[in-house]
C-alpha cells in the first residue's frame, strides 16, 4: 500500500477516535444540554435539501455538528453532502472537521486539531502545523452565537479566518475567499435564516423550521 494511502487511513482513524473520546466525555444525559436546529434549504421557492444542526454542552465543553444534503438541477442534477463537527474546551476550539462530496468534484476532507501553541491542519491526508492564536469562533457557532463582538470567523473548509460584519440589525455578512458570501439573520438568539450567494451559480436560502432544546 502506498505511503500516502497509509497516512490517510491513520489520520482518519485518529480523527474518528478523537470525536468518540470527546463525545463520551461530554454526553451524560443528566447534566448535558442538547440543542437541535432544523433548516429547509430553498431555491426559487422550492425545497432542495435540509440542514440538521446539533449542539451538546456540558460544563466547559461544547460539541457541535452539522449535516446537510442538497440536490438541485441546473444544466444537470447537482447533489451535495456536507458534514461538519467542532469541539471546544474552555471556549477554545480543540478540534474540527469538514467533509463535503459534490457531484462532479473531488471530495473535501479537512481537519483542524489544537496542538500546544499550534494547530495541525489536515487536508485530504496532508498535514501541516501553523502558529495561531486560540480559535474561539468557527463557522458552526454562527448558528447559535450572534457574532456581535467579532469580525473574524474560522472556516473549517478554507482552514483560515474569514471576515464577517454587521450589515443590518440582526443580520451579518460573511465573505468567502472566492468572492462568494453568506448572510446570517438572527431571531431570539439563534440563526433563523442563511442566504447563500454564489456568483455565477445560484442563490439558496436556509430557513429554520424547528428548534429542540433538551436539558
Amino acid at each position: 500500500m502506498k505511503k500516502n494511502a497509509v497516512n490517510k487511513k491513520i489520520n482518519a482513524a485518529i480523527k474518528f477516535m478523537a470525536v468518540l473520546i470527546f463525545i463520551a466525555g461530554i454526553y451524560t444525559p443528566a447534566c448535558t444540554q442538547e440543542r437541535k436546529l432544523f433548516y429547509d434549504v430553498m431555491r426559487n421557492g422550492n425545497i432542495i435539501g435540509f440542514i440538521n444542526f446539533v449542539e451538546l454542552t456540558k460544563d466547559q465543553k461544547k460539541f457541535v455538528s452539522l449535516i446537510s444534503d442538497v440536490k438541485t438541477r441546473f444544466v444537470f442534477t447537482v447533489s451535495m453532502h456536507t458534514a461538519e463537527t467542532a469541539a471546544y474546551e474552555d471556549g477554545v476550539m480543540v478540534y474540527s472537521s469538514f467533509y463535503e462530496k459534490k457531484t462532479g468534484s473531488d471530495k473535501a476532507d479537512k481537519t483542524t486539531i489544537a496542538s500546544g501553541n499550534y494547530y495541525k491542519l489536515i487536508d485530504d491526508g496532508v498535514a501541516k502545523l501553523i502558529s495561531c492564536s486560540p480559535i474561539r469562533y468557527n463557522m458552526l457557532l454562527l448558528y447559535t452565537n450572534i457574532p456581535e463582538a467579532i469580525n473574524k470567523v474560522y472556516s473549517d473548509n478554507f482552514q483560515k479566518h474569514l471576515d464577517i460584519k454587521k450589515v443590518e440589525e440582526n443580520k451579518y455578512k460573511l465573505t468567502l475567499p472566492d468572492g462568494n458570501y453568506n448572510y446570517y439573520t438572527y431571531k431570539n438568539g439563534v440563526c433563523s435564516k442563511v442566504e447563500v450567494v454564489r456568483i455565477f451559480f445560484y442563490r439558496a436560502i436556509c430557513i429554520k423550521k424547528q428548534i429542540k432544546i433538551f436539558i
